[in-house]
């Protein structure tokens, strides 16, 4: 740990989780961690997080399961030692291979605590696309016997040597993920000093210049401004592994030459680019590399090493988007969509989200287009936005991605859709998404607040919930403390499975709370949402009520409570029994 940024890190990563304890009334050191990793490193939502976690008793050794949107399975353990220096344990690792082990052959079920049951029957309902051990640690990492004994279980398995991978993430892992996160982006221009004009072509109205540049001149670039320069093109390092491997190989080797023909180059895009012929020199102003990022990461690499071969040749390709914004966004779109990328960052600069964005700053709402954006602001930026919307930013921010699957769940009535399939709101039809059906004429900003406003209620609902789940064992009557806030009847009916629903309601609940009021009451979204804000939760309460009820009608649902509160059509069910149950009451008069 001989970096000075380790310390500060660490005092950093202490403060912030602190907060976040003192914020939803942790009290365990590792639930400081996870829930710092999983809002600032993965971006999670509070109940997003809330629903993944199932650490305490009889967890075999796993504190979270979390299923991304392509189906690969993440196991977690997280460890959150005082000192920066301590080890990961070798006793809770083993802990973990023996609970993987149960879970994998499914004997895990009379033993596993109820959350984890649930997480685990989710995984039984998907088709995974592989499995991802993570031990995280805010000290160092594991030491070899551990080592050779998660490379032995993993070995133990049936499957492709990648279908099931551990990793240890230590604090310098965590540090780097935070700095990949925050970096700010390259304003000065970027030079390429050439020896023969760039070959031009103009297409549909844009200019791209083609060219090739010694391998120095990109490590240099990396030098100088070093992951700034590459903020659009999303995978972070993979390591020396791999094509990586192949590429130093190649730019350090006997075949230095051959690399101009092996390998497919680095793609910048930018404002513009002026050539200017007496100069030689092609200017790219406000570029970013949007492809070829491990190429430029591992030339730099082999530079640094004093190893970098003179004779090689970089294939590079400048586009420019003469400030068209939605041009700029599909480059971006279309050259990474082979990468594992979050499909709401890449639809940030879109025109429909940019007009979006504009209709609310109207209505006194930032959008936060992109992830952690807002904390990024300069003092002269927060000013101007300010002015902008009419107001402080404090309490009017909307980021894109979450209140998109709210407004997706409420008035698009489509909650599998924004709790299942949230990348499919950004992706395009001819990929199988939603983004024109979604972002299209119908859409009002008006709408699209109430639905931020809505789920922001629902979600405080929730963690005012799971508050008195965590003191479940510490109060007198715990039925009494559930009854505060989930009402007298769903505790007295139901406290044998509100541990297990509640927790995973959020998005129901938003988009059945609209349902009734928005749609089967006819009254305008805010009347609701403006009383909730006010610390009624009734409505809610009898929302919840009427879910449960209606499942308890239906002997036959077999599925668990995380499946079914992602399901579609349990949704629809749901929604034609609070239908029924509200024309009754019309009837009868009874409200």
């Amino acid at each position: 740990m001989s970096s000075p940024l380790i310390p500060l890190f660490k005092e950093q990563l202490e403060n912030e989780s602190r907060g976040i304890a003192q914020d939803r009334g942790l009290t365990k050191r590792g639930d400081f961690l996870s829930w710092w990793y999983f809002r600032r490193l993965v971006g999670l939502e509070d109940t997003e997080v809330a629903e993944i976690l199932c650490d305490g008793y009889n967890d075999l050794g796993i504190d979270a399961i979390r299923i991304d949107e392509e189906q690969f399975v993440h196991f977690y353990q997280f460890k959150n030692p005082e000192s920066v220096g301590a080890g990961f344990p070798a006793g809770d690792v083993d802990k973990v291979i023996s609970g993987l082990t149960l879970i994998l052959h499914r004997k895990h079920e009379n033993i596993a605590n109820p959350e984890l049951r649930g997480r685990v029957e989710e995984i039984y309902q998907t088709v995974p696309a592989g499995y991802r051990l993570h031990l995280v640690t805010s000290g160092i990492g594991v030491n070899k016997e551990v080592e050779v004994k998660l490379d032995a279980f993993l070995a133990s398995l049936q499957g492709t040597d990648d279908f099931f991978i551990w990793g240890c993430e230590d604090v310098r892992s965590l540090q780097d993920q935070l700095y990949q996160k925050t970096l700010p982006t390259v304003e000065a221009p970027i030079e390429f000093s050439l020896d023969q004009q760039p070959y031009p072509v103009r297409s549909a109205n844009h200019d791209c210049w083609l060219f090739h540049v010694g391998a120095q001149t990109l490590a240099n670039l990396y030098e100088t401004h070093g992951e700034q320069l590459l903020q659009q093109n999303i995978r972070v390092y993979e390591g020396d592994r791999g094509t990586n491997a192949s590429i130093y190989k190649t730019s350090t080797g006997d075949e230095a030459g051959n690399f101009l023909h092996f390998n497919n180059g680095v793609t910048f895009l930018g404002d513009e680019a002026p050539w200017d012929a007496f100069t030689r020199k092609l200017i790219l102003r406000r570029g970013q590399v949007v492809n070829g990022g491990q190429t430029i990461r591992v030339l730099h690499s082999a530079y640094k090493s004093g190893k970098l071969r003179p004779e090689v040749l970089v294939p590079v390709r400048v586009i420019t988007s003469q400030g068209d914004k939605g041009f700029a966004s599909n480059v971006a779109v279309n050259l990474n969509n082979q990468n594992r990328i979050e499909p709401s960052f890449l639809r940030s600069n879109d025109p429909r989200i940019l007009q979006l964005s504009g209709a609310l700053a109207s209505l006194g709402w930032y959008l936060e287009r992109r992830e952690s954006e807002v904390e990024g602001l300069t003092s002269v930026e927060r000013a101007a936005i300010e002015a902008r919307i009419g107001r402080e930013l404090a309490g009017a921010v909307i980021p894109l991605k979450s209140a998109s699957q709210a407004y997706v769940a409420t008035f698009l009535r489509q909650p599998e859709l924004a709790k299942k399939n949230p990348k499919r709101i950004f992706l395009g039809s001819q990929d199988g998404g939603s983004f024109e059906k979604i972002f299209s004429s119908e859409l009002s900003a008006e709408n699209f607040v109430s639905a931020h406003r809505l789920a922001n209620v629902v979600e405080d609902f929730i963690r005012q919930f799971m508050t008195r789940k965590r003191r479940k064992d510490r109060v007198g009557d715990w039925k009494v403390d559930y009854a505060s806030i989930l009402g007298d009847d769903v505790t007295t009916e139901f406290c044998d499975v509100v541990d297990q629903v509640v927790p995973q309601s959020a998005v129901f609940l938003s988009a059945l709370a609209y349902e009734e009021w928005g749609r089967l009451r006819r009254s305008p979204l805010g009347t609701v949402v403006t009383l909730l804000e006010k610390g009624d939760v009734r409505p809610l309460q009898r929302l919840l009520l009427v879910i449960l009820r209606y499942a308890r009608s239906q002997p036959t649902l077999a599925k668990s409570w995380p499946t079914l509160l992602k399901s579609q059509q349990f949704f629809d069910n749901v929604a034609s029994y609070l239908k029924g149950l509200i024309d009754a009451e019309s009837q009868t008069g009874v409200a």
